[in-house]
Formats: structure tokens, C-alpha cells, sequence
């Protein structure tokens, strides 16, 4: 359940954890990787946003991470709560919280419905 207080929206479901399953396979795509990198360092994010960056593979599902997906997985490790999350990467990207928040969640249940993520 989502509320709105003033411009921020508050997750309710906070106590709901995210967590990666101990049985996903990890890989990280070294060449597309570099590729992306040097397409963002010339301020092409757009070229880059198509770029599979890392792959994950679980009970013979695979799907492709995109940088940002990559930077979002990778944040998953150490954050468990959606509302951290998009905090973090609101900030650290400088982009609004309603707009992050809105694609982290489409992101984030995207996995969930694939098995790549669960809520405890």
C-alpha cells in the first residue's frame, strides 16, 4: 500500500524485505560492460541503456541487466527495503523520488515475477 505525504511517497509495506535467492547464477558481460561504460563517460546513456551489462540465470530462466538494472542488483546485496533503495538511488542520481520510485517498483516486480527477487 502506497501513500502520499506532501511530494514524497511512503512505502507501507516497509517491513517487507527484498532478498536475492542464495540460487541465482551471476555473470557479468566484461565486453558489454566496457562498452557501456565508455558510451556513458561520452554522456550516451541512452546507447548504453540498451546494453546487457549482466546476466542472471535461475531455474533455467535467464534475464539481462541494463547498467542502471546492474547499479539496482548490485544495491540489493546491502539494501532489503524498496523505500531504501529508491532513497539511495534518488539521491546519488539526483532524480525525483516519485519518478524513481515508480521504475524501481516496475523494475523491482519484474524480477520478482521472473523469481530473480522475493519478499520476505
Amino acid at each position: 500500500m502506497i501513500f502520499q505525504t506532501g511530494t514524497k511517497i511512503a512505502f507501507l509495506l516497509n517491513m517487507n524485505k527484498i532478498k536475492i535467492p542464495e540460487d541465482i547464477f551471476e555473470r557479468i558481460e566484461e565486453e558489454n560492460l566496457k562498452k557501456a561504460e565508455e558510451l556513458i563517460s561520452k554522456g550516451l546513456y541512452e546507447e548504453a541503456e540498451d546494453i546487457g551489462v549482466m546476466t542472471l540465470i535461475r531455474s533455467g530462466i535467464m534475464t539481462q541487466l541494463n547498467p542502471m538494472g546492474k547499479i539496482i542488483w548490485d544495491n540489493l546485496r546491502t539494501i532489503n527495503t524498496l523505500n531504501d533503495l529508491v532513497e539511495k538511488i534518488s539521491k546519488e542520481f539526483n532524480i525525483d523520488y516519485e519518478s524513481c520510485f515508480r521504475d524501481i517498483k516496475i523494475f523491482i516486480d519484474d524480477l520478482i515475477d521472473k523469481g530473480f527477487i522475493v519478499y520476505e
